[in-house]
C-alpha cells in the first residue's frame, strides 16, 4: 500500500507541473530496472538558468526511489564540444528487499563530449555522492553513476544507451546495489 501511495503521489506530482516552458520525458529500461524522468528549465521553480529533473526509479526487487535535481550545464559549441556541469541530486523512497528507507542529499557532476553533425552525438559521465551528513533515515551514503552514449535520432527524439550504478549504505544491511551496472537502453521526447 505504501507503494502504491508513493507512485500517485510521484504522478500527481509529474502531472501537476506546468509546461510553460520545452520539456523532455525519459524513459530508460533494462533488464532488471526502469527509470521515468521529466525534465525541464529549473524557472518552473522560480530558478531559471538549470535543468530541473523528477525521477522515479524502479527494480525488480520492488525497490521505489523517487529523484529530484538540479544541475547547471554550459551548451555545447564547435568550438568547445567538452563541456561541465554542476549540481544537487535528491533521493527519497525505500528499498523493499531489505526494507529500509532512502532520504539523501548529494552533489555531482557531469562530462559530455558532443559531436557535432546532422545526426547530433554525445558521451556522456554522469555521477552523484551523498555522504553521511546528507544521508537521514537508514541510509547512510549513496554513490550513482552513469557512463552513455546518445544519439539524436530525430529533431525532437534522442535514443540512448548506457550502464548506471546506483549503490546506497544503510545502517543495518551495509552495501546494498539497488542498480549493479546494468545496460539499459531510453529514449527521450522533448515536447
Amino acid at each position: 500500500m505504501k507503494l502504491i501511495r508513493l507512485t500517485c503521489l510521484c504522478i500527481l506530482g509529474l502531472v501537476s507541473i506546468p509546461m510553460a516552458s520545452a520539456s523532455d520525458f525519459e524513459a530508460a529500461l533494462g533488464s532488471e530496472i526502469a527509470q521515468l524522468t521529466f525534465r525541464s528549465d529549473s524557472s518552473l521553480i522560480g530558478w531559471g538558468g538549470s535543468d530541473l529533473a523528477l525521477g522515479l526509479f524502479y527494480n525488480d526487487e520492488s525497490d521505489l526511489i523517487g529523484q529530484v535535481s538540479l544541475m547547471q550545464m554550459r551548451q555545447a559549441s564547435e568550438e568547445n564540444p567538452l563541456t561541465f556541469g554542476v549540481g544537487v541530486k535528491g533521493y527519497l523512497g525505500m528499498l523493499d528487499d531489505i526494507d529500509q528507507d532512502v532520504f539523501a542529499f548529494g552533489i555531482g557532476g557531469e562530462i559530455r563530449y558532443t559531436i557535432p553533425g546532422t545526426m547530433p552525438m554525445a558521451a556522456y559521465l554522469r555521477g552523484h555522492y551523498a555522504p553521511k551528513i546528507t544521508s537521514f533515515s537508514d541510509t547512510e551514503e549513496v554513490i550513482d553513476y552513469t557512463i552513455g552514449f546518445q544519439i539524436e535520432v530525430l529533431p525532437q527524439t534522442t535514443a540512448f544507451v548506457g550502464v548506471r550504478h546506483l549503490e546506497f549504505q544503510t545502517d543495518d544491511e551495509g552495501d546494498y546495489v539497488a542498480d549493479d551496472d546494468n545496460v539499459h537502453f531510453g529514449v527521450r521526447l522533448t515536447f
